[in-house]
C-alpha cells in the first residue's frame, strides 16, 4: 500500500501522453551520470516523441559540504544526453524527497513537463528548506522555501517568470499543497 498510494498521486497527475517507468537505481550502474551514487532515477517519455532519464546522484556518503546533482538526459539520435543539470552543495545533508513529484505535459508541446523536490537539512536531519525543481526541455526552474521563513516565503529563481501563466498555475497548485515541514 506504500507503494501504491504514492504511484496512484503520481498518475493522477500525468496526462495519457505520458508514461513513467520505474526501475532500481541498479539499472543505471552504466548511465553516464555525476556523482558516485543515485539516489533518485525515474524515466518519463512522451511516447513516439521524447525519451528521458532523470537522476539525482550524490557524492560519496559522509563526504562533507554534502554534493547532489539533477540531471534531466533525453535520448538524441540514439544516445542519451544531458540537457539541463544543477549541481547542488550544502554543509549539511541533501535529500532529495523521492515521492514527491510530477510529470505532464501541461503546454501540449509533447515534451516532458517534470517537477521534483529536495530538501537542505542540517547534520542532524534538521530541514532548513525545502526546493522545487520544474524541468521543462533544456530548462530549470525553481521555488524554494526555508525553515527560517516559516515556510511562508517563497524564492522564486529569476526564469520562473518566463513560464507561460497557466503552467506557473499547475506548478503553484503543486507548491502550496506541499506539506514543506
Amino acid at each position: 500500500m506504500k507503494i501504491l498510494l504514492p504511484m496512484m498521486f503520481i498518475g493522477t497527475l500525468m496526462n495519457a501522453q505520458v508514461s513513467n517507468i520505474v526501475r532500481n537505481p541498479d539499472s543505471y550502474k552504466n548511465f553516464p551520470y555525476e556523482g558516485t551514487r543515485i539516489i533518485q532515477v525515474d524515466e518519463a517519455n512522451s511516447p513516439d516523441n521524447e525519451d528521458n532519464v532523470f537522476i539525482f546522484s550524490k557524492i560519496e556518503k559522509g563526504a562533507k559540504p554534502d554534493k547532489m546533482t539533477f540531471q534531466r538526459f533525453t535520448k538524441v539520435g540514439g544516445d542519451w544526453k544531458v540537457v539541463a543539470k544543477k549541481q547542488m552543495t550544502h554543509d549539511g545533508i541533501l535529500s532529495a524527497w523521492g515521492q514527491r513529484k510530477a510529470f505532464a505535459d501541461y503546454d501540449k508541446d509533447k515534451s516532458i513537463d517534470a517537477l521534483f523536490i529536495y530538501a537542505l537539512n542540517d547534520y542532524d536531519f534538521k530541514q532548513q528548506s525545502v526546493h522545487l525543481i520544474f524541468s521543462k526541455n533544456k530548462e530549470l526552474y525553481e521555488i524554494s522555501s526555508s525553515a527560517e521563513s516559516g515556510y511562508t516565503k517563497d524564492i522564486y529563481s529569476d526564469n520562473f517568470k518566463t513560464l507561460p501563466e497557466n503552467i506557473q498555475s499547475k506548478i503553484l497548485e503543486y507548491w502550496n499543497k506541499l506539506d514543506k515541514e
